[in-house]
């Protein structure tokens, strides 16, 4: 077969064969949850920030061999489909046998990672810390916003130029990181189907997605990437409130400041509009930190608009520097 043939499948059929795909498996997490349950509940009692809830007391070598076995090959195959197809540049609308393949491959490798839960349940998670997963997330979150600069700034949509050196580096290699990230925080976690973790998948099930759209209009359309973008607020409030840790507005307050403040200047709205979703997301802040969590706590709001702009001016800083080296 003929790699670099194009495919006779449009970017929005491919789409939606790609969320038919990832949500049937979706419903089949949440169906077969209860068999894990039976087998290998209860799980050991949470000891704190730096514990991982999601995994066993058993330890055997089968075990050890089964996630990082995956892991590895899924990491292999990704890569090897990425540089073998970044080049390619497919027909407007239409996407290429890469395409198909990349999806193919991470479909493929899904569906083995639930085997694999179901038969030992444990993930990467049993031997690297959790700051890998959520610090790997956070990089991947920075690139992103340093990739956006040229279309919407960093702050209220106050576009300028970064260093070009840094975002030409960044836009040729940010999706072999990316890809590395996603491939290693899916097999981080097991695939149990309770609501705190699914809401995880479906939000690793559509950046599969995007990392398979690789040089396609929808890979870079606008809506789709705030989507991708401000989805990690859902994510990280639900996680938090499933597992009852009051430090729930920290997450959602924390990403939607930067939705508010950054993200949503992607987009062609009004002025009007962006200004009354602000309004709306200091009255929110108000009334959550007022009523529920105490003012007391409402710095904790800055934790995770620190880390993101604190990432992109490194990166920014880093830049002017190599770009002043170069230049002389």
């Amino acid at each position: 077969m003929n790699m670099n043939k194009p495919a006779n499948l449009t970017v929005g059929r491919w789409a939606a064969i790609a969320l038919g795909s990832f949500a049937l498996i979706t419903a089949l997490m949440i169906i077969l949850t209860p068999l894990l349950v039976e087998a290998f509940y209860p799980l050991p009692e949470d000891t704190g920030a730096s514990f991982y809830a999601w995994q066993t007391e058993q330890m055997g070598g089968l075990v050890r061999w089964s996630y990082w076995t995956g892991y590895v090959l899924h990491q292999v195959v990704v890569w090897w489909l990425f540089f073998k197809g970044r080049k390619i540049e497919p027909e407007p609308g239409r996407v290429s046998r890469w395409h198909i393949a990349m999806l193919g491959a991470n479909l493929g490798f899904v569906l083995l990672h639930l085997l694999q839960t179901h038969l030992w349940y444990d993930g990467l998670a049993r031997d690297v810390p959790i700051w890998t997963s959520q610090g790997s997330v956070i990089v991947m979150l920075v690139l992103v916003l340093y990739i956006m600069i040229p279309k919407r700034g960093l702050f209220w949509g106050r576009r300028f130029e970064p260093p070009q050196a840094m975002l030409s580096l960044v836009k040729r290699w940010h999706g072999l990181f990316i890809s590395w990230a996603l491939v290693f925080t899916f097999w981080f976690h097991p695939m149990d189907g309770n609501w705190g973790l699914v809401s995880g998948f479906v939000y690793m099930f559509l950046l599969f997605i995007q990392m398979s759209l690789f040089n396609t209009t929808l890979h870079t359309n606008r809506w789709w990437i705030v989507l991708l973008e401000v989805f990690v607020a859902v994510h990280g409030t639900l996680i938090t409130v499933y597992k009852d840790n009051p430090i729930w507005p920290m997450f959602m307050f924390g990403f939607l400041w930067m939705f508010v403040l950054t993200q949503v200047h992607t987009l062609r709205i009004p002025g009007w509009l962006r200004w009354g979703l602000l309004v709306l997301f200091l009255g929110a802040i108000a009334w959550v930190y007022g009523s529920v969590r105490g003012f007391n706590h409402i710095y904790e709001v800055t934790f995770i608009p620190v880390a993101l702009y604190g990432g992109v001016i490194g990166l920014l800083g880093l830049g002017w520097i190599w770009d002043r080296v170069i230049s002389r």
